[in-house]
């Protein structure tokens, strides 16, 4: 009886070591996928102060902000990794596991250039169209979406559009003509005093201007505030989705 019961007791710390060691080699063969990294595209031109740009982008995130070198705009485009961070953890390679993601599923200069579809400088006026890949309205939810940074002169006007996601603006002056179709526009000022008009628009969403303290939601959300002062104007609607206009302190 007594044989029995330590023979039973051996077996199961067999087991439980067994377990421990496969569990300790599955961890150890378990990694993040090596990805090959996406290259940033960076292309520079000469734009004098008080010029205007004018920018339309199908889909993404757009930062428009103050450039840090005079009489110049710089576009950068970072294609983020095709898959994100929490897809490229999730499908891991294990042992006698084929992954789901293609490594050779992404992109290269020759690709991210062919989304420039215009970069133009003619004088004080500035045109950027950009054709970025859609991922996510594809219904492929694991894709990053690529980010794009357009610096200015501190002095410049700007009339933007983009189809879907999320524009930011911030450290510039000057009037601005700014849509988002669907998703969510930001806009910080530096001094509200420099505008004479300040307007926001939504068909769906919400629509906030801190400056003069509106707020607005639901359908048809807008705020709408005047001034005798500010030689700039500033119009920013949104189709779906939601509007911001605040205060700035930071230029950058």
């Amino acid at each position: 009886m007594r044989d029995n019961k330590m023979k039973a007791g051996f077996a199961v710390c067999a087991l439980w070591i067994s377990g421990g060691l496969l569990f300790a080699q599955d961890a150890t063969s378990r990694q993040k996928l090596d990805l090959p990294k996406a290259p940033t595209l960076v292309m520079v031109k000469t734009l004098p102060d008080k010029g205007t740009l004018v920018m339309q982008v199908n889909v993404g995130g757009v930062n428009i902000v103050r450039s840090d070198m005079e009489k110049t705009i710089r576009l950068t485009i970072d294609p983020k990794a095709f898959y994100d961070d929490a897809t490229q953890i999730t499908q891991t390679r294990f042992i006698h596991r084929v992954p789901t993601i293609d490594p050779k599923a992404f992109y290269d200069d020759a690709t991210v250039k062919s989304w420039v579809r215009r970069f133009d400088v003619a004088g004080d006026r500035a045109w950027i169209d950009l054709k970025l890949p859609d991922h996510g309205n594809n219904g492929n939810h694991h894709h990053s979406s690529p980010e794009i940074t357009i610096a200015v002169p501190a002095q410049t006007d700007l009339k933007l559009e983009l189809g879907v996601g999320q524009l930011t603006v911030k450290g510039v002056e000057g009037n601005k003509e700014l849509h988002v179709g669907i998703g969510e526009l930001d806009v910080g000022l530096s001094d509200a005093s420099q505008y004479h008009e300040i307007q926001t628009s939504s068909k769906l969403g919400e629509a906030d201007d801190d400056t003069s303290n509106q707020h607005s939601g639901g359908f048809f959300p807008k705020t709408h505030h005047t001034s005798v002062q500010g030689p700039y104007k500033l119009h920013a609607t949104v189709g779906i989705g939601q509007v911001n206009v605040a205060r700035n302190a930071n230029e950058r």
